[in-house]
This record gives C-alpha cells, sequence and structure tokens, in this order.
C-alpha cells in the first residue's frame, strides 16, 4: 500500500510541474474544441460534460500507455531478478541525479524532450485517446524524472502485476486533478493562479523526495509492502 500511495503522490506532483500545469489549458481546448480562453473563465458556451468527457478519454489513453510501460519495466526487473542489489543501486543512482537535477543543478543532457504533434488528429474521442497515449510516449523533463523514479519502483517489483499497479496508481494521481480541471474550469485555475509562484517550490520538494528516495532505494531501505 505504501508504494501504490507513493505512486500516487508522484503522479500528482507530475501534474504540479511547471512544464504541465501552464499547457493545461491548451490540452484541454484540444480534446474540446473551446479555445482555452472560453475554458479558464468559464464561457456560458462551454459544455463542461464535453471537456470533463474528452478529458476522461484522454486519461484513458495516457493510463494504458503508463501501465504499459510499468508492465515493460517489470518484467526486465523480472529477468534481472538474481542482480536485485546491483539494480537497486542503479535505480537508486539515477534517482538521485534526476532529483538534483530538479532541484540545485542542471545536466542539459536531461532537458531533452520529445512532443508528438497532435494537429493532425482528428477532434473527437479516438484524438482524444491518441493525444493521451501521446502524452505518455512523450513527456517533458518536468514529469520524466517522477516518472522514471516509479517505473524504478516497478522494475525492483518483479512482477507484471505489481508493475501495471504501481503506474495505476500514477496515472491516477495525474488524472484526479485533471479531472477537477476539467469539471471546474474558471475556478479551478483562479484557484491556481494565487499559488503559480509557488510552483518552483513544488518542482524542488520533488525533487528532494526523489533525493531522499533514491538513497533509500540504493541502500535496500525502502521498505514499503505493496
Amino acid at each position: 500500500m505504501g508504494q501504490l500511495l507513493t505512486a500516487f503522490g508522484a503522479g500528482a506532483l507530475s501534474f504540479f510541474s511547471p512544464c504541465i500545469l501552464p499547457l493545461l489549458p491548451a490540452y484541454l481546448s484540444m480534446l474540446s474544441g473551446f479555445t482555452a480562453g472560453e475554458i479558464m473563465k468559464g464561457a456560458a458556451e462551454v459544455s463542461t460534460r464535453k471537456v470533463v468527457g474528452r478529458a476522461a478519454i484522454f486519461v484513458a489513453g495516457f493510463t494504458l500507455a503508463f501501465c504499459a510501460m510499468g508492465a515493460a519495466a517489470s518484467a526486465l526487473g523480472g529477468v534481472m531478478a538474481g542482480h536485485k542489489d546491483l539494480l537497486l543501486k542503479l535505480f537508486g543512482a539515477i534517482m538521485v541525479l534526476l532529483g538534483a537535477h530538479m532541484t540545485v543543478l542542471n545536466f542539459t543532457f536531461l532537458n531533452y524532450e520529445k512532443r508528438f504533434s497532435m494537429r493532425a488528429v482528428t477532434r473527437g474521442p479516438a484524438g482524444a485517446l491518441l493525444m493521451g497515449f501521446a502524452f505518455a510516449l512523450g513527456w517533458s523533463p518536468c514529469i520524466g524524472p517522477i516518472l522514471a523514479f516509479i517505473l524504478g519502483l516497478a522494475a525492483a517489483a518483479g512482477t507484471a502485476w505489481k508493475g501495471v499497479l504501481l503506474l495505476l496508481a500514477y496515472s491516477a494521481g495525474l488524472a484526479v486533478p485533471l479531472l477537477l480541471a476539467a469539471a471546474l474550469t474558471a475556478r479551478f485555475f483562479s484557484f491556481i493562479a494565487r499559488f503559480r509562484s509557488s510552483m518552483r517550490w513544488v518542482e524542488m520538494t520533488a525533487g528532494l523526495v526523489l533525493i531522499v528516495f533514491g538513497a533509500l532505494l540504493f541502500f535496500d531501505r525502502l521498505m514499503f509492502v505493496i
């Protein structure tokens, strides 16, 4: 249960990262067909049901992709089960490196990102599903380090179903605030605007959490049990 809660919290942190939250109005606009301005202002012509419905399909898309990643990471961990100590130290060191990248250091080679162009995707349920899948495959540097940590836990878990559960929890943490934003529109963005200056602190907090958990993983002291 501890790892599942950690994965859920990691998903929520990913949502509030500086390069996901500011892009949210654009994502909701592409999904629903309403302009970003109409969504942020809660204009009367905006259909909340449509925005939430498309956002839910988008969630299904990235959940499928993330769960596939979790199963793959667990399969890799299973293959390397005989080298568990080495695997833990490797993933622990990577987590510390990524945490440092998010706090005080800036490794330029970690700033690479791949975004899929969705301009050719027709608006509609199928397009929303594909956008969610593409979002998961082309995550930005802000979400990458946190996701890498959860994938590390999935690899250490060693079984596919545990890896899928971890990435399902991660997806839920990312989905809950996204669906709230789709449902509340103007009220959500008005609330978030008050704390926009604190987004850097959110990123630094996530980085420190990664460093701590990476060190625990390195020394095999991460005693959570699913």
